[in-house]
């Protein structure tokens, strides 16, 4: 759980009262009334709070007036059947993978045990409160209030009882998912229905105001112990959990948006109210009850991102560099070349985090190496014929400092591990406005080739095959060979080097793209690309260029720099395109797998057909693996075995709690 440097006292009362000035006037949105209690909110009711890890409580606005808490609740229910059945019986029930799905949609999985996607939506929230422990329904209630209670830092949390009769009476959808929830067995048969869905209306009903939630939001940021109380609400080895799912679901069909902008584990509610965590710092919340189209409080987002911004609290932000050192001696220069990493040289002479990098690089090698599951991509010939057993893992440190273990010099194509260095160089030539007017950020929960778009005709992001062929047609240039060419100045600044399209690849490519030519033809059709010829050669070309694991870890390295690569110190992209390519491999970039990647390995990364994934540890190194083998999703096998055994070992992960680098004592 890296933590932020946090502002100071009077930087945040100073940016709550800003906000609540700002946009007190906002009119837009409208309260929600499906359920008929809620309908009676005051429209003009405003309020924003901060809870810092200290227990300081700063506030604005109308912080202190209670209000049902509605779907806020899911993430706290959730901490509690982690804690009560542990994580492999909660998955079994409900799954991890955000989908770009509204809060109530009847989605569950196709194959498999049918569960519900997240259980941030309401299918997954019903599931989770079957789930929770209890002797009977009294028990339950009890333990589910005294949860809360926990949290806020209070023990009088109360139910608003006509909010929960009015849920009850009315919640029709709801009772329809809980009953095919029950016919896949997701919910107990031995369990009463109408007693689980009393439960979930129940936890809907609780009242808080908005600095209880700011206090919650702090109880996560402060490994689940409450900083007012000093009560554990949570037990840690569930937090980081939690504050995954919340980041890449907390904010249904726009959590991806939110993500880009704000860049913080969150959960809205129905009732107006939305918080947000920032690891080690504090917990912010805004409680306005108007909605946008997507069931969020409009001041309350719009709130959350200026506070983001103004006190820098976003966890892909990139500080500025540093002013440079004074210049190396001959003595400075003679150790930078050490590093640079050969079997021959003794690994005791490393700095400590190079150290620890190079024997998590070591281990993962020798652990993987024979790892035999998956299957080599066969659609093109210069895929099929590479040997399965190739296998190369590499880093590069923000100091340039390298270090590979196996096929590391070995060029292979780079595929789609290329759409984060693409979406960057169109996000530098056109401007954030400009891409997301084209292209969503939005995860789908569809495989990568998917020919789908969201509900504008849009594709749902830059890292699946319909977002990434947008995107290259976006990419600054009067005509193909120009934009092709900038795109292979902008990649080999990335990494250092020079690159190139192998056409051998590229013509192959073209033979075996109609399923990518019918997602360009149906973005011509929805007016999302105005030559799909021209925009789908760009994406096979970029998909064609031939990269080695050493190179690919540098442009990890790169972006983990800010945007400067460490090796030749020259910037490649500015630090706000950095932070908006990082937060959308973090929640895209696996594809249908990407939430189970965040939740278990945790960082930034980008995976391509060939075998290749990129991982990006933000200010401290780059990481690339290249494996052929690929599983369902079409991820390398060997490279998230791999990832994972880094991450875990080095603490990598963007919610783990020892997420800092490690350094020499003197």
């Amino acid at each position: 759980m890296k933590s932020h440097d946090p502002p100071t006292s009077e930087a945040i009362q100073a940016a709550l009262d800003a906000v609540i000035e700002r946009h007190r006037g906002n009119r837009g949105g409208a309260v929600a009334d499906y359920i008929p209690e809620l309908a009676r909110a005051d429209p003009n009711r405003f309020g924003a709070a901060v809870c810092t890890v200290s227990g300081e409580v700063f506030t604005a606005g109308d912080a202190d007036v209670l209000a049902t808490i509605q779907s806020i609740s899911k993430p706290f229910v959730y901490g509690l059947a982690l804690t009560d059945n542990g994580r492999d019986v909660v998955e079994e029930h409900v799954d991890i993978e955000p989908t770009g799905d509204a809060f109530n949609a009847i989605r569950l999985e196709k194959t498999g045990n049918h569960r519900p996607s997240n259980p941030m939506v309401n299918a997954g929230a019903i599931a989770t409160a079957g789930l929770i422990a209890g002797q009977d329904d009294t028990d339950r209630l009890k333990r589910l209030l005294a949860m809360f209670g926990a949290y806020m830092g209070r023990d009088d949390v109360h139910i608003d009882e006509p909010v929960f009769l009015s849920e009850r009476r009315t919640g029709h959808r709801n009772r329809a998912i809980g009953y095919l929830l029950r016919h896949f067995g997701v919910i107990d048969a031995e369990l009463d229905l109408e007693s689980v869905l009393d439960l979930y209306f129940r936890q809907c009903s609780v009242l808080g105001s908005c600095r209880d939630l700011a206090t919650m939001a702090a109880t996560l940021a402060n490994r689940g112990v409450c900083p007012t109380t000093g009560r554990t609400a949570l037990p840690e080895e569930h937090v980081e959990h939690v504050l995954t799912v919340m980041f890449t679901c907390g904010l249904y069909d726009h959590g991806g948006r939110f993500a880009l902008e704000v860049g913080l584990a969150a959960k809205s509610g129905v009732s107006g109210g939305v918080l947000a965590v920032v690891p080690g710092v504090a917990g912010v919340a805004v409680v306005s009850p108007p909605l946008d189209d997507k069931g969020n409080s409009v001041r309350g987002v719009a709130a959350l991102r200026d506070l983001s911004e103004s006190l820098g609290l976003h966890s892909f932000r990139v500080p500025p560099p540093p002013p440079p050192p004074p210049a190396p001696s001959f003595e400075d220069n003679l150790r930078a070349d050490l590093w640079t990493r050969s079997d021959d040289k003794n690994e005791e002479t490393l700095p400590a985090e190079l150290q620890a990098v190079s024997e998590a690089v070591a281990e993962a090698f020798e652990a993987f190496a024979d790892e035999d599951g998956g299957d080599v991509a066969d659609y093109i010939v210069q895929l099929a014929d590479v040997d399965p057993a190739k296998f190369a893992i590499a880093a590069c440190t923000v100091e340039g400092d390298e270090m590979s273990a196996g096929d590391a010099g070995e060029a292979f194509s780079i595929q789609s591990a290329a759409n984060p260095f693409t979406f960057a160089a169109a996000l530098a030539g056109r401007g954030r406005d400009a891409i997301l007017e084209t292209v969503g950020v939005e995860p789908s929960a569809n495989p990568f080739h998917s020919v789908a778009l969201d509900k504008r005709n849009r594709p749902y992001n830059p890292m699946v095959n319909a977002g990434a062929i947008a995107v290259a047609s976006l990419l600054p240039g009067k005509d193909g060979p120009s934009k092709l060419n900038g795109l292979l100045d902008t990649m080999g600044g990335f990494a250092g080097d020079r690159l190139s399209v192998d056409m051998t690849t590229f013509l192959l490519e073209q033979q075996a793209a109609d399923r990518n030519r019918a997602i360009a033809s149906l973005l011509r059709q929805f007016g999302v690309v105005e030559d799909e010829r021209a925009a789908l050669q760009l994406y096979l070309q970029s998909c064609s260029i031939m990269v080695t694991a050493k190179q690919l870890a540098r442009m990890g390295a790169t972006l983990a720099n800010g945007g400067i690569n460490p090796r030749t110190e020259k910037e490649v992209v500015d630090r706000t395109v950095v932070s908006d390519v990082l937060t959308v491999m973090y929640t895209c970039g696996l594809h249908d797998d990407s939430g189970r990647f965040a939740f278990e390995v945790g960082v930034p990364s980008k995976s391509g057909i060939s075998g290749a994934i990129v991982a990006v540890a933000p200010g401290r190194f780059g990481l690339a693996v290249w494996s052929p083998p690929v599983d369902d999703h079409g991820n390398s096998v060997r490279g998230v075995l791999s990832l994972h055994h880094i991450a875990s070992k080095l603490r990598l992960g963007l919610f783990d709690p020892e997420n800092e680098p490690l350094v020499d004592e003197e």
